[in-house]
Order: structure tokens, then C-alpha cells, then sequence
């Protein structure tokens, strides 16, 4: 993932000087709501314009990964709450039960199927 970041970054930084190399001279206008800025070069405001797309991407990046971060608290909390429910349950003493009481209890289930079939 790291790589195609890069990749892309590469792209863009080598789109950026080539636009930027072959149109150094060009002045432009720049309307921004009520604000008109006039003779810009155009290479000032294509970094300008970068630079602040770079800085809501990183804003919306940091807002998602706090985000990410309180879900994976949230979810180790409940894990811990159930490991201490696990264990508590496997703490639990077991009845032995023979094998006469084990047949027994078959034997009455078995008549408790056949009255309810009857």
C-alpha cells in the first residue's frame, strides 16, 4: 500500500514540474468567493492549490484514525470482558454424573417422547 502511495505521489510530483516548467510565464486570475487576485503565476497557484488539498486530506485522515483508534479501544475493552467471562465460566466446578444416572435420565427422556407422541 505504501508503494502505490508513492507511486502516486511520484505521478503527480513529476505532472506538477512539467506543467509548472512549461507554463512558468503564464499570469492568471483567481476568483475565490468575493476575492479576485490578479497576474498570478500560474505554477504559484497550482502549488497553492496542491498544499491545501494535502492539508484537508490529512485533516480527514487524522478525524478517520481517531475514529479507527476509539472502535479498537472499544472492541479490546469488550474482548477483556469476555475473556473474564471465559474464564469464569471454566472455573465453574463440574458435577460428575455416573454412567447409571447418565442412562437413567435417557431412559426418561425416552418416555417423556413417547407420552408427548401419544
Amino acid at each position: 500500500m505504501i508503494l502505490f502511495i508513492l507511486l502516486w505521489a511520484a505521478i503527480f510530483t513529476i505532472t506538477g514540474m512539467i506543467i509548472g516548467t512549461q507554463n512558468g510565464n503564464t499570469l492568471v486570475d483567481v476568483s475565490i468567493l468575493i476575492w479576485t487576485f490578479h497576474d498570478l503565476p500560474l505554477t504559484l497557484v497550482l502549488i497553492e492549490t496542491f498544499a491545501i488539498g494535502v492539508i484537508f486530506t490529512l485533516i480527514v485522515a487524522i478525524i478517520d484514525e481517531v475514529r479507527l483508534k476509539n472502535r479498537i479501544w472499544r472492541y479490546n475493552n469488550e474482548i477483556k470482558e469476555l475473556k473474564k467471562e471465559l474464564s469464569a465460566l471454566r472455573n465453574i466446578p463440574i458435577e460428575e454424573v455416573t454412567v447409571e444416572e447418565q442412562e437413567e435420565e435417557n431412559e426418561k427422556e425416552q418416555d417423556n417422547e413417547k407420552k408427548e407422541l401419544t
